[in-house]
Protein backbone atom coordinates (compact mmCIF):
# COMPACT_ATOMS: atom_id res chain seq x y z
CA UNK A 1 0.00 0.00 0.00
CA UNK A 2 1.37 3.59 0.21
CA UNK A 3 4.07 5.01 1.95
CA UNK A 4 5.19 7.86 2.45
CA UNK A 5 9.06 9.47 2.78
CA UNK A 6 10.42 12.97 3.87
CA UNK A 7 12.61 14.92 1.57
CA UNK A 8 15.99 15.38 2.58
CA UNK A 9 16.06 19.14 4.05
CA UNK A 10 17.37 20.87 1.60
CA UNK A 11 14.77 19.79 -0.53
CA UNK A 12 11.37 20.70 1.18
CA UNK A 13 10.92 23.88 -0.58
CA UNK A 14 10.71 21.93 -4.06
CA UNK A 15 9.20 18.19 -2.78
CA UNK A 16 6.20 18.03 -0.97
CA UNK A 17 6.96 14.05 -0.04
CA UNK A 18 7.86 10.48 -1.99
CA UNK A 19 5.67 7.99 -2.21
CA UNK A 20 5.97 4.27 -2.65
CA UNK A 21 2.79 2.53 -4.21
CA UNK A 22 3.33 -1.59 -3.22
CA UNK A 23 0.20 -3.73 -5.39
CA UNK A 24 2.73 -6.57 -4.90
CA UNK A 25 1.57 -6.83 -1.00
CA UNK A 26 -1.96 -6.85 -2.09
CA UNK A 27 -4.23 -10.00 -2.66
CA UNK A 28 -5.48 -8.73 -5.51
CA UNK A 29 -5.28 -5.68 -8.49
CA UNK A 30 -6.10 -2.24 -7.00
CA UNK A 31 -8.86 0.50 -8.31
CA UNK A 32 -8.40 4.61 -7.04
CA UNK A 33 -10.09 7.22 -8.04
CA UNK A 34 -8.33 10.80 -8.42
CA UNK A 35 -10.10 14.07 -8.49
CA UNK A 36 -8.72 17.04 -8.72
CA UNK A 37 -5.33 17.24 -7.46
CA UNK A 38 -3.30 20.13 -7.20
CA UNK A 39 0.05 19.00 -7.59
CA UNK A 40 3.27 17.82 -9.96
CA UNK A 41 3.97 14.13 -9.81
CA UNK A 42 7.29 12.34 -11.23
CA UNK A 43 6.44 8.71 -11.21
CA UNK A 44 8.82 5.46 -11.89
CA UNK A 45 7.17 2.33 -12.01
CA UNK A 46 7.92 -0.93 -13.15
CA UNK A 47 6.32 -4.61 -13.45
CA UNK A 48 2.79 -4.81 -15.37
CA UNK A 49 2.18 -0.92 -16.62
CA UNK A 50 -0.94 0.62 -14.92
CA UNK A 51 -3.64 2.71 -16.66
CA UNK A 52 -5.39 6.29 -15.64
CA UNK A 53 -8.94 6.40 -17.51
CA UNK A 54 -9.35 10.24 -17.60
CA UNK A 55 -12.39 11.24 -18.47
CA UNK A 56 -11.61 13.65 -20.76
CA UNK A 57 -8.72 12.68 -22.66
CA UNK A 58 -9.22 8.73 -22.63
CA UNK A 59 -7.11 6.20 -20.99
CA UNK A 60 -3.07 6.33 -20.57
CA UNK A 61 -1.25 3.40 -20.25
CA UNK A 62 1.99 4.15 -17.74
CA UNK A 63 4.78 1.82 -18.59
CA UNK A 64 7.66 3.33 -17.44
CA UNK A 65 8.62 6.84 -16.24
CA UNK A 66 6.35 9.92 -16.37
CA UNK A 67 5.67 13.11 -14.86
CA UNK A 68 1.92 13.74 -14.60
CA UNK A 69 -0.04 17.28 -14.11
CA UNK A 70 -2.05 19.07 -11.63
CA UNK A 71 -5.27 16.79 -11.77
CA UNK A 72 -8.73 18.81 -12.26
CA UNK A 73 -10.83 16.33 -13.15
CA UNK A 74 -12.46 12.59 -12.06
CA UNK A 75 -9.85 9.98 -13.48
CA UNK A 76 -10.04 5.97 -12.44
CA UNK A 77 -6.23 4.61 -11.76
CA UNK A 78 -5.99 0.90 -12.36
CA UNK A 79 -2.77 -0.69 -10.48
CA UNK A 80 -2.57 -4.64 -11.53
CA UNK A 81 -1.28 -7.08 -9.06
CA UNK A 82 2.78 -6.90 -8.63
CA UNK A 83 2.93 -3.28 -9.72
CA UNK A 84 5.49 -1.15 -7.93
CA UNK A 85 5.40 2.40 -8.49
CA UNK A 86 7.62 5.27 -6.70
CA UNK A 87 6.95 9.00 -6.96
CA UNK A 88 7.49 12.29 -6.12
CA UNK A 89 4.85 15.01 -5.47
CA UNK A 90 6.67 18.36 -5.74
CA UNK A 91 5.23 21.25 -3.98
CA UNK A 92 4.00 23.46 -7.33
CA UNK A 93 1.07 22.72 -9.05
CA UNK A 94 3.25 23.06 -12.46
CA UNK A 95 6.31 22.21 -13.80
CA UNK A 96 9.66 24.47 -14.73
CA UNK A 97 11.17 24.60 -17.82
CA UNK A 98 13.97 21.91 -16.27
CA UNK A 99 10.87 19.63 -17.32
CA UNK A 100 9.45 20.49 -20.26
CA UNK A 101 11.10 23.23 -22.26
CA UNK A 102 8.06 24.56 -24.02
CA UNK A 103 5.03 24.31 -21.48
CA UNK A 104 5.08 25.19 -17.92
CA UNK A 105 1.50 23.86 -17.57
CA UNK A 106 0.81 20.23 -17.01
CA UNK A 107 -2.72 20.18 -16.15
CA UNK A 108 -4.22 16.91 -16.85
CA UNK A 109 -1.25 16.19 -18.91
CA UNK A 110 1.01 13.41 -18.85
CA UNK A 111 4.91 13.83 -20.30
CA UNK A 112 7.08 10.21 -20.57
CA UNK A 113 10.45 10.76 -19.26
CA UNK A 114 12.02 10.25 -22.76
CA UNK A 115 9.58 14.22 -23.86
CA UNK A 116 11.90 15.74 -20.61
CA UNK A 117 15.38 14.20 -21.34
CA UNK A 118 15.38 12.59 -24.57
CA UNK A 119 17.26 10.17 -24.74
CA UNK A 120 18.41 9.94 -21.11
CA UNK A 121 16.72 7.59 -19.45
CA UNK A 122 17.82 9.06 -16.05
CA UNK A 123 17.11 7.45 -13.16
CA UNK A 124 14.29 4.36 -14.51
CA UNK A 125 17.46 2.15 -14.85
CA UNK A 126 18.47 2.52 -11.11
CA UNK A 127 14.91 2.26 -10.00
CA UNK A 128 14.99 -1.32 -11.71
CA UNK A 129 18.22 -2.15 -10.23
CA UNK A 130 18.39 -0.67 -6.64
CA UNK A 131 17.09 -0.47 -3.50
CA UNK A 132 14.75 2.20 -2.60
CA UNK A 133 16.95 3.81 -0.13
CA UNK A 134 19.71 3.84 -2.62
CA UNK A 135 17.31 4.82 -5.14
CA UNK A 136 15.72 7.85 -3.16
CA UNK A 137 19.22 9.56 -2.52
CA UNK A 138 20.75 9.32 -6.01
CA UNK A 139 16.78 10.90 -6.89
CA UNK A 140 17.35 13.83 -4.10
CA UNK A 141 20.62 14.37 -5.74
CA UNK A 142 19.29 14.90 -8.59
CA UNK A 143 16.52 16.77 -8.13
CA UNK A 144 19.37 19.14 -6.04
CA UNK A 145 20.82 19.99 -9.11
CA UNK A 146 18.11 21.45 -10.77
CA UNK A 147 17.09 25.09 -10.69
CA UNK A 148 14.12 25.30 -9.50
CA UNK A 149 14.91 28.78 -8.05
CA UNK A 150 12.55 30.33 -10.91
CA UNK A 151 9.64 32.30 -9.57
CA UNK A 152 9.94 31.28 -5.96
CA UNK A 153 7.22 33.46 -4.77
CA UNK A 154 4.50 32.74 -7.15
CA UNK A 155 4.98 29.21 -5.98
CA UNK A 156 4.76 30.43 -2.27
CA UNK A 157 1.61 32.37 -2.96
CA UNK A 158 -0.49 28.99 -5.16
CA UNK A 159 0.40 26.92 -1.78
CA UNK A 160 -0.40 29.58 0.53
CA UNK A 161 -4.17 29.59 -1.46
CA UNK A 162 -4.37 25.72 -1.66
CA UNK A 163 -4.50 26.16 1.88
CA UNK A 164 -6.34 29.11 2.50
CA UNK A 165 -8.97 26.85 0.55
CA UNK A 166 -8.27 23.40 2.25
CA UNK A 167 -6.97 24.25 5.74
CA UNK A 168 -8.34 27.71 6.20
CA UNK A 169 -12.04 26.51 4.74
CA UNK A 170 -12.52 29.69 2.84
CA UNK A 171 -14.97 27.14 0.50
CA UNK A 172 -17.14 30.33 -0.60
CA UNK A 173 -15.11 33.31 -0.15
CA UNK A 174 -14.82 35.79 -2.95
CA UNK A 175 -11.31 36.13 -5.01
CA UNK A 176 -11.12 39.54 -4.02
CA UNK A 177 -11.44 38.41 -0.13
CA UNK A 178 -9.28 35.79 -0.59
CA UNK A 179 -6.39 38.32 -2.38
CA UNK A 180 -6.82 40.50 0.40
CA UNK A 181 -6.37 37.71 2.96
CA UNK A 182 -2.65 36.31 0.76
CA UNK A 183 -2.60 40.24 0.62
CA UNK A 184 -1.65 40.34 -2.77
CA UNK A 185 -3.58 41.88 -5.82
CA UNK A 186 -6.71 39.77 -7.44
CA UNK A 187 -5.53 40.47 -10.60
CA UNK A 188 -1.70 38.66 -9.41
CA UNK A 189 -3.85 35.88 -7.73
CA UNK A 190 -5.56 35.15 -11.03
CA UNK A 191 -1.93 35.52 -12.54
CA UNK A 192 -0.65 32.78 -10.21
CA UNK A 193 -3.53 30.37 -10.47
CA UNK A 194 -3.55 30.39 -14.11
CA UNK A 195 0.20 30.16 -14.44
CA UNK A 196 -0.14 27.09 -12.04
CA UNK A 197 -3.35 25.06 -13.31
CA UNK A 198 -4.94 27.07 -16.30
CA UNK A 199 -7.70 27.90 -13.98
CA UNK A 200 -8.76 31.24 -12.09
CA UNK A 201 -9.20 31.46 -8.50
CA UNK A 202 -12.63 30.32 -8.35
CA UNK A 203 -12.66 27.47 -10.26
CA UNK A 204 -9.61 26.14 -8.40
CA UNK A 205 -11.50 26.68 -5.10
CA UNK A 206 -15.00 24.86 -7.10
CA UNK A 207 -12.52 21.64 -7.63
CA UNK A 208 -11.43 21.26 -4.50
CA UNK A 209 -14.27 21.96 -2.64
CA UNK A 210 -16.13 19.47 -4.42
CA UNK A 211 -13.18 16.76 -3.90
CA UNK A 212 -13.49 17.70 -0.35
CA UNK A 213 -17.29 17.23 -0.17
CA UNK A 214 -17.23 13.73 -2.18
CA UNK A 215 -14.77 12.89 0.34
CA UNK A 216 -16.67 13.52 3.60
CA UNK A 217 -19.95 11.95 2.15
CA UNK A 218 -18.19 8.97 1.57
CA UNK A 219 -16.72 8.09 4.70
CA UNK A 220 -20.17 9.59 6.70
CA UNK A 221 -22.71 8.13 4.38
CA UNK A 222 -24.09 11.68 5.14
CA UNK A 223 -25.47 12.98 1.70
CA UNK A 224 -25.86 17.00 3.23
CA UNK A 225 -22.33 17.48 4.01
CA UNK A 226 -22.13 19.23 1.30
CA UNK A 227 -23.02 22.06 3.24
CA UNK A 228 -19.85 22.47 5.00
CA UNK A 229 -18.42 22.78 1.75
CA UNK A 230 -19.48 26.12 0.52
CA UNK A 231 -22.35 24.87 -1.66
CA UNK A 232 -25.80 26.78 -0.78
CA UNK A 233 -28.33 24.08 -1.81
CA UNK A 234 -27.94 20.36 -4.03
CA UNK A 235 -29.22 21.58 -6.94
CA UNK A 236 -25.60 23.56 -7.33
CA UNK A 237 -23.50 20.42 -5.56
CA UNK A 238 -24.62 18.35 -7.90
CA UNK A 239 -24.23 20.97 -10.82
CA UNK A 240 -20.04 21.61 -10.08
CA UNK A 241 -19.40 17.96 -8.98
CA UNK A 242 -20.91 17.10 -12.73
CA UNK A 243 -18.97 19.71 -14.11
CA UNK A 244 -15.23 18.75 -13.03
CA UNK A 245 -16.29 14.89 -12.65
CA UNK A 246 -18.48 14.26 -15.68
CA UNK A 247 -20.90 12.37 -13.36
CA UNK A 248 -23.53 13.25 -10.93
CA UNK A 249 -22.63 12.93 -7.22
CA UNK A 250 -24.76 9.48 -6.19
CA UNK A 251 -22.95 8.45 -9.32
CA UNK A 252 -19.63 8.73 -8.74
CA UNK A 253 -19.85 7.81 -5.03
CA UNK A 254 -21.14 4.43 -6.61
CA UNK A 255 -18.68 4.43 -8.66
CA UNK A 256 -15.80 4.90 -5.79
CA UNK A 257 -17.81 2.12 -3.80
CA UNK A 258 -17.75 -0.29 -6.56
CA UNK A 259 -13.71 -0.46 -5.83
CA UNK A 260 -14.08 -1.53 -2.71
CA UNK A 261 -12.71 -4.91 -1.54
CA UNK A 262 -13.44 -6.05 2.02
CA UNK A 263 -10.86 -4.50 4.08
CA UNK A 264 -10.12 -0.92 1.72
CA UNK A 265 -11.88 2.07 1.33
CA UNK A 266 -10.34 3.22 -2.29
CA UNK A 267 -10.07 7.04 -0.83
CA UNK A 268 -7.60 5.43 1.96
CA UNK A 269 -5.29 4.51 -0.53
CA UNK A 270 -4.49 8.08 -1.10
CA UNK A 271 -2.92 9.63 1.73
CA UNK A 272 -4.59 12.64 3.42
CA UNK A 273 -1.81 14.57 2.38
CA UNK A 274 -2.36 14.59 -1.48
CA UNK A 275 -5.23 16.84 -0.63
Amino acid sequence: MYQLYSPPAHLNKTIRHFWLLDVDSEEKALTEYMFSYPYVNWVFTLGTPYTVKDNQIGAISIKDTCILGPRTNFAEYLHPKGNLTFGVTFQFGSTFPIFKEETRLLTNKTFLQEEIFPAANRLTPLFQETNLSSFIHKLSEQIGEFNFDVDQSGRSLWNRFIEAIVIGRHFSTSALQLSKLLRVSQRHLQRITMRYSGLSPKQVQSMLRCRLAIKQIFRTGITSDFFFFGFYDQNHFVKEVKKWSGFTPGKLLSLIKSARTPNHNPYEAVPESFV
